[in-house]
């Protein structure tokens, strides 16, 4: 089965959203251990601060009483800044645990800053038992310092682990983005220069892409065989004719050995509607249409018909049933997925068809009842698809 262009490069984007998504993750996370880190930084402040509050020199009354209220006020800032949450810390975090050490800490912070206070402005007769009340205070707030300072690396450690395996799942990703797609677009520009080289002669290209592949077959085309005679064109369609197409059909089956044939019929479902409420010049339009889908996938010694009862005929020169059928179904899904512009607004139609192997034994004008009778099969079948033969001669799928 060949690859499609466009599956290629969706599957592509969908790599590169995943492998952004990634990126944005990392950076979310990275952004989170900043905001650990200055976390840290708030807790390792408080420890300053502790220091010099119970190192501030009382002589004089009014420089220490500067100095103390505006360290504490500092201190109150940090201890905020402390527990400040971060944007993950619903995934890094656990609640309880850091409630009870965030509370923990507010308590032993407002108690130390309370017997520093007491400190300040007691009497020189109490101002020892003031001074050994405050550091007894400062110890439990060291110990709830140290807890936090703890639960904060932990922190940081998960975070720094979860980066690790992203960064490397995204390396791995990248790189495997990068040497598979690199592989898949050289496949696409190996196939566009067979496009732009193929010769005219009917050389077959083996092609990997869908895409490229049909673009070859429209390019393969050979133009000398086709009818200019009026007489032998279909007026509404400029396809060949039933007579035009059994002229053409004998010149090319005389010009080159071909391998295996197959004939394709193909009727539009909904045919009497379209007739019912369209002119002829809009039928005209339509036939035009459908025309133009039918000779993209024709080939060198491909013939193609628009006949008398309107069916359209397709000769095929292919190496297997396989690769015929698909290329029969590829033209049925082509007709589904296009729209057909009319004064009536835009129509949408399927075709029923038929596909056998052409045998020696039978000319091409008496194989064709034996494909209108798969069309009937088709038809009957719900429409939009083609009908084959079984093993058996006289049973249909």
């Amino acid at each position: 089965m060949k690859l499609s262009i466009r599956q290629i490069f969706f599957n592509l984007k969908i790599a590169l959203f995943i492998l952004i998504s990634g990126i944005i993750l990392l950076t979310i996370i990275l952004v989170n251990i900043s905001q650990f880190s200055d976390r840290l930084g708030a807790l390792k402040n408080q420890h300053i601060l502790i220091k010099k509050i119970i190192s501030t020199d009382l002589q004089d009354s009014d420089m220490a009483n500067i100095t103390i209220n505006g360290d504490i006020a500092e201190l109150a800032l940090h201890t905020k800044l402390s527990n400040k949450e971060t944007l993950l810390d619903s995934i890094f975090t656990s609640d309880e645990e850091e409630k009870s050490l965030s509370q923990s800490l507010f308590s032993t912070s407002s108690r130390f800053q309370e017997s520093a206070l007491f400190w300040l402005e007691s009497m020189p007769v109490s101002r020892n038992a003031m001074y050994d009340r405050m550091i007894s205070a400062r110890n439990l707030y060291l110990i709830d310092i140290d807890g936090v300072i703890d639960y904060q690396i932990r922190l940081i450690n998960q975070s720094v682990l979860m980066a690790k395996i992203i960064a490397l799942v995204i390396a791995l990703l990248g790189l495997i983005t990068f040497f598979f797609y690199q592989w898949r677009l050289n496949q696409i520009y190996r196939d566009i220069k067979k496009a732009y080289s193929v010769d005219t002669d009917g050389t077959q290209h083996e092609v990997v892409t869908e895409e490229i592949d049909f673009i070859i077959k429209r390019l393969a085309r050979k133009v000398p065989l086709v009818n200019t005679n009026p007489t032998l064109l279909h007026p509404q369609s400029g396809l060949n004719n039933q007579k035009g197409m059994f002229s053409i059909f004998n010149i090319k089956r005389n010009t080159k050995a071909v391998g295996s044939l197959f004939i394709v019929l193909l009727e539009i479902d909904q045919h009497k509607e379209l007739e019912a409420k369209l002119s002829k010049e809009e039928m005209g339009s339509v036939y035009k249409k459908l025309a133009d889908i039918l000779t993209m996938y024709e080939q060198p010694l491909d013939v193609i018909g628009h006949l008398d009862d309107n069916c359209f005929a397709f000769i095929m020169a292919r190496n297997s049933k396989d690769l015929a059928l698909s290329e029969a179904k590829n033209i049925v899904e082509s007709v589904k997925d296009s729209s057909f512009t009319t004064q009536q607004g835009i129509e949408k139609i399927t075709l029923s068809g038929g596909i056998i192997l052409k045998l020696p034994s039978k000319t091409l004008e008496e194989s064709l009842p034996d494909v209108a009778k798969l069309v009937v099969k088709a038809k009957e079948s719900g429409g939009n698809r083609i009908a084959q033969l079984r093993e058996k001669a006289d049973m249909f799928r």
